[in-house]
């Protein structure tokens, strides 16, 4: 035994590296594949970030719509053979701004930050020259826009209410140069003055509010480099003389309900924008997911730190304080307390204004400020001082009955009656108790963001195809387009005006594009800064057929287009899907890209705003059409 064991134990030597060669080598290679699979799963959360960061890049893009993405597109895109310009009329919304509703530490969002921009530079120049004198004299002479202020307020002003930024100043200067590159050789620069100098120049429109002004003054001086002699519209809908209807309020209680019944139905949405609200908003969470967007916007827009907040402890020292103020004075009059007492609750109002809310600070601030100050002060600042000196007192005057500052702070806007303070919203906003204090921390994230922004763009999708909400849209934007043909025929028919501009808002936009017939969400999200433009155009070659001579322009000749941001939608609007379209390729002059381009005779807007506008409500005009609606009876199918 002991001798076979010998003469085998080569053989077992070997056997014993075989296997231990073998164990070697299944550890290194399982070591190696789970190297390589920690490997792959990192890669693979790399690219999930990745595609998360490019998701939300897209996003921002398409709701901030920042100066270096507003490029020309289709605009003018025409074979200029065939035909001539003969006029271009161009609603828009105005640039970036502040957010529309208080938000917490609001005061120190740095909304103003000024872009690094030649372009800008030189219109700021521009503007601050001619003010050398005292006001330009665009905004110098009496009428609706007396006094107003051609740029944003200074950085003191941080993320005013409903502002416009520096930032959207650029963007509609930005697309000034586009109506300037894309129309300025075909109309001729002095037709697209809009100083109200010129027999043959422009017409622009404005409603009263700082934000769409001032985009105004920047867009006409991108197209002209001039300011522009605003006429003032009276309603954000450009309504003129079509404005009263009974059945706008009608509507609006029935879309608002289909829109809460929506919110209703996504409970985690619902959550979420509460949650959202509480961080957002310094008095009470709102429900509403566009208002939740729009303060979203403040933060996106401006590449600021997404918000958090932290559980508040109770000021237990201020709530002393304040018991035994009460307990001092229960019955007697504020003349009567001692000064000590006094001086204690003042403290206390003092140490509120400065904790719970910015403008008490600005008050102390601004008002010692303008005491010590010798020369007169302009129309804003005088408004500013008594506005905060009136809330100061106010809120001295009512700190036993009001719970916090804020609610001073909003109801001052029905006591002061100003074309330009905070009262400038979009959004109807009701006055709300403060936010309760949160119970846990909470951070916004970029995951929230585009929850809340995927749940509104299928909620624009209902709303697009929604009944009320089109016959809505053709109520509101009625006296809008019949404007604009009123325009369009006059181009046709007095060769004047040939550039026309309105600065509106995204409501006003909304309202057009439902009234025109788009059907596409994304048409009915408005961006900032965006613009719809009407072209208007005439065969160049005017000989009869017969005769082989030249003829004078008759209807048929004259045709329009509809170019939304760059993009052609001629053939979608809702009376000009026929075969009576004109269709080209126009390729750019690079060879880089080639668009489809649509020319609708002129005859069909004509004729939809004059026979076919109210066919869906079974009547042949507007006030038909409204009464329609009234209380009580049920909408028409």
């Amino acid at each position: 035994m002991m001798k076979f064991s010998f003469q085998h134990r080569a053989f077992y030597c070997y056997l014993g590296m075989s296997i231990w060669i073998f164990f070697l080598v299944t550890v290194v290679y399982k070591y190696m594949a789970v190297k390589e699979a920690t490997v792959a799963l990192k890669v693979t959360q790399n690219n999930n970030v990745l595609k998360s960061d490019m998701k939300y890049r897209r996003l921002y893009l398409r709701a901030c719509n920042p100066p270096e993405n507003i490029v020309k597109g289709s605009e003018a895109m025409v074979d200029d053979e065939t035909w001539l310009l003969q006029g271009v009329i161009v609603i828009t919304r105005h640039g970036d701004r502040g957010p529309l509703t208080h938000l917490r530490d609001g005061d120190k969002l740095p909304c103003d930050t000024v872009p690094v921009s030649p372009l800008l530079k030189s219109y700021e120049e521009f503007v601050l020259n001619a003010s050398a004198n005292g006001r330009a004299w665009w905004v110098a002479g009496p009428g609706p826009f007396h006094n107003f202020p051609s740029l944003p307020r200074a950085a003191a002003t941080r993320c005013a209410l409903g502002q416009l930024t520096a930032r959207g100043v650029l963007q509609m200067l930005t697309v000034g140069n586009i109506l300037r590159e894309a129309y300025g050789e075909k109309l001729g620069l002095e037709h697209m003055d809009l100083t109200g100098k010129r027999d043959t120049g422009g017409v622009s429109y404005s409603t009263r509010y700082r934000r769409t002004f001032q985009s105004l003054q920047a867009l006409s001086w991108g197209a002209a480099r001039a300011a522009a002699a605003a006429r003032e519209a009276h309603s954000t809908a450009y309504c003129f003389r079509h404005c009263a209807c009974p059945a706008h309020h009608n509507l609006d209680r029935k879309i608002s309900s289909q829109t809460k019944s929506r919110l209703e139905s996504h409970p985690a949405i619902k959550d979420l924008i509460n949650r959202l609200s509480k961080v957002l908003f310094e008095s009470q969470e709102y429900t509403d997911a566009d208002i939740v967007r729009d303060a979203l916007l403040a933060y996106m827009c401006h590449d600021i730190d997404l918000p958090c907040v932290r559980r508040q402890k109770s000021s237990k020292v201020a709530l002393d304080k304040m018991k035994r103020f009460h307990e001092a004075i229960p019955n007697r009059n504020l003349l009567d307390v001692d000064i000590d007492t006094l001086n204690m609750e003042l403290d206390y109002i003092n140490n509120q204004l400065d904790f719970n809310n910015e403008i008490g600070r600005k008050a102390r601030d601004i008002i010692g400020k303008y005491d010590k100050q010798k020369t007169p002060l302009d129309f804003d600042a005088q408004m500013e001082r008594e506005k905060l000196l009136y809330y100061q007192q106010r809120y001295i005057d009512n700190a036993d009955t009001y719970d916090d500052v804020v609610i001073v702070k909003k109801n001052l806007d029905a006591d002061f009656n100003f074309p330009n303070d905070a009262r400038d919203t979009d959004f109807d906003e009701d006055y709300k108790e403060p936010t309760p204090e949160v119970a846990e921390d909470f951070c916004i994230k970029k995951d929230h963001i585009m929850s809340v922004f995927a749940y509104l763009e299928w909620s624009y999708k209902q709303e697009v195809k929604n009944t009320h909400n089109r016959r809505r849209g053709l109520l509101i934007a009625y006296g809008l387009i019949h404007n604009i043909v009123q325009n369009m025929i006059r181009m046709i028919s007095e060769n004047k005006p040939k550039f026309v501009v309105y600065s509106g808002h995204d409501k006003t936009l909304q309202a057009l594009i439902l009234a025109l017939g788009l059907n596409s969400y994304q048409h009915y999200n408005i961006q900032y800064a965006a613009r719809i433009i009407f072209e208007v155009y005439r065969k160049k070659e005017l000989r009869d057929e017969f005769k082989f001579t030249k003829r004078k322009a008759v209807a048929q000749d004259f045709f329009f287009r509809v170019v939304y941001n760059g993009e052609d939608v001629t053939n979608k609007l809702s009376f000009c899907r026929n075969k009576q379209m004109e269709t080209m390729e126009m390729p750019v002059l690079d060879g880089s890209k080639v668009y489809k381009t649509y020319l609708c005779p002129i005859e069909n807007i004509v004729r939809f705003i004059h026979d076919d506008y109210f066919a869906g409500f079974n009547v042949s005009n507007y006030k038909d059409a409204c009464a329609t609606y009234n209380v009580g009876k049920h909408i028409v199918k």
